[in-house]
């Protein structure tokens, strides 16, 4: 062979083997960063298989139980008491707010002097106001003289809504009842407006309101509307639920009340509950 060919042979060869050579350096270079990528992601997926590990005993699932009023539709979520949810200072107003609808709301003969006692010393302002002038004998709307003696207004209270620092919204049935003979049930709603006093009080008093908690305001409205009457034979409870009551009541006259004055009428129609 030629000097001329095969010097040019061994370019030839000489070019083929650095292009293999090139094409080898690049295909190991190109696995090179497919590994480093690859371990990569596999690093990302096993960390947060870890961190899902660890948070799965966080999760847990919290059931609700809810509460659905059946003449009002009011949906109420029932919790347990938790101290760390609810603290000693709210739970005792609450306890407070309860007490003094009960006081106020309810009647007994038997305990109404108790009950008015209470309620002025839980009272100030228009709420104690309102209160002593609705307690009246003279008052034809009291029930001490709409209420023959029998009767007694039972009071459920069923949730306690706090609106801001110092209002709540109370949501309670009535349940008027004389003897075996009861009337349906109404439901209201009562907007308190309430704060603690530090003025002074006498020991028997601070038996009573030791904290010396106050109701400046109460605002009762109805829930629903109340329930027409289905026409029955008259009873002994006829007279204190129809709204043309003509059976006449004596009040009851119990100590420590304010009273009708000297030569006042103090028999009268028994009214519907209000």
């Amino acid at each position: 062979m030629k000097k001329e060919a095969r010097e040019a042979l061994d370019a030839y060869f000489a070019e083929a083997d650095s292009w293999a050579n090139d094409r080898n350096r690049a295909l190991r270079k190109s696995r090179s960063i497919a590994w480093w990528v690859a371990g990569g992601v596999g690093a990302i997926a096993i960390c947060e298989a870890l961190a899902l590990a660890f948070l799965a005993p966080l999760k847990t699932v919290e059931p609700y139980t809810l509460l659905v009023d059946r003449q009002t539709g009011f949906v109420q979520a029932l919790k347990p008491l938790n101290a760390e949810l609810i603290s000693a200072d709210k739970a005792l107003t609450q306890s407070f707010l309860v007490q003094y609808v009960i006081a106020r709301e309810g009647f007994d003969i038997n305990s109404v002097q108790s009950e008015y006692r209470k309620v002025m010393l839980w009272s100030a302002d228009s709420a104690r106001q309102d209160y002593s002038s609705g307690m009246q004998a003279s008052n034809p709307n009291s029930p001490l003289t709409r209420l023959p003696r029998s009767a007694i207004i039972d009071v459920r209270v069923k949730s306690v809504t706090s609106l801001s620092k110092n209002s709540a919204m109370v949501r309670y049935d009535t349940v008027l009842r004389d003897g075996a003979q009861q009337a349906p049930s109404q439901s209201w709603v009562t907007v308190v407006r309430f704060g603690y006093s530090g003025e002074p009080m006498s020991a028997e008093d601070r038996m009573i309101n030791p904290l010396g908690f106050k109701v400046t305001r109460f605002r009762r409205s109805m829930e629903t509307l109340p329930q027409p009457e289905a026409q029955t034979a008259p009873s002994a409870i006829a007279p204190i639920m129809g709204p043309q009551g003509a059976v006449v009541a004596p009040p009851a006259q119990v100590p420590g009340l304010p009273q009708a004055a000297p030569g006042a009428r103090m028999g009268r129609a028994i009214p519907a509950h209000p």
